[in-house]
C-alpha cells in the first residue's frame, strides 16, 4: 500500500506539501530535498491511478515515530482514502506516533483534530511553537497528539527536546 518516495517523485511531493501546508509548515524546496539524505528522515507514498496520491513524511526517534506531514492530494479527499492510510500506517508500526497539528481553535484545525481523533489519535495538552522552518517564516503554535496512548509528561519532555535536536535544527 505505501512505498518509499523515489528520488524523481520529489517534485510531485513537494508540490502536495505547498498545495496542503501553510507556508510556514514547511520547508523551502532546496533544504526539504536535503533531508532525503537524513537517517532518521523517511517519506511514504501512496499512489492511485500512477498518480502520488498522498504522503507521510516522518522522523523515527529512539521511542517513536514522528509525522510531520500527512497528506492527501485534493483530487482523493473526501472518499476515505486519508483515514484508511492512516490507520494503516498507525498499524504497521511498533512504535508510539506523534504528531503536532495547529492548535484547534479555528474551524479547519478542529476539523483537522477530530479527523486524527476519529482515527485513534490522543489530543494531548503538550505543545510548543515550532520554530520558524526559513528565513521569513514564522513559528507555529502547535499541540501533540499521540497514538496509541496518550502522552505522559515524561513522554513529551523526551519527545520534545528530540524533536528540537534533531528535526528543528539549522544543520
Amino acid at each position: 500500500m505505501l512505498t518509499f518516495l523515489q528520488e524523481e517523485q520529489f517534485d510531485d511531493f513537494y508540490q502536495l506539501i505547498e498545495e496542503s501546508f501553510p507556508l510556514d509548515e514547511y520547508r523551502p524546496y532546496q533544504t526539504q530535498r536535503a533531508l532525503l539524505s537524513h537517517p532518521h528522515y523517511q517519506i511514504h507514498t501512496y499512489e492511485k491511478d500512477y498518480e502520488l496520491a498522498a504522503i507521510f513524511a516522518t522522523w523515527e526517534g529512539p521511542d517513536f515515530i514522528f509525522i510531520e506531514h500527512f497528506a492527501v492530494k485534493a483530487s482523493f479527499r473526501d472518499g476515505g482514502l486519508g483515514s484508511k492510510l492512516l490507520q494503516a500506517f498507525l498499524k504497521q508500526h511498533t512504535k508510539p506516533i506523534v504528531l503536532e497539528i495547529e492548535t484547534p481553535e479555528g474551524e479547519i484545525e478542529k476539523r483537522r483534530a477530530n479527523f486524527y481523533e476519529r482515527n485513534g489519535m490522543i489530543l494531548s495538552q503538550w505543545g510548543y511553537n515550532q520554530p520558524a522552518l526559513a528565513k521569513g517564516q514564522s513559528a507555529v503554535p502547535i499541540v501533540l497528539m499521540s497514538y496509541p496512548k496518550p502522552l505522559q509528561e515524561q513522554d513529551y519532555q523526551s519527545f520534545k527536546q528530540w524533536v528540537f535536536k534533531h528535526v528543528y535544527t539549522s544543520d
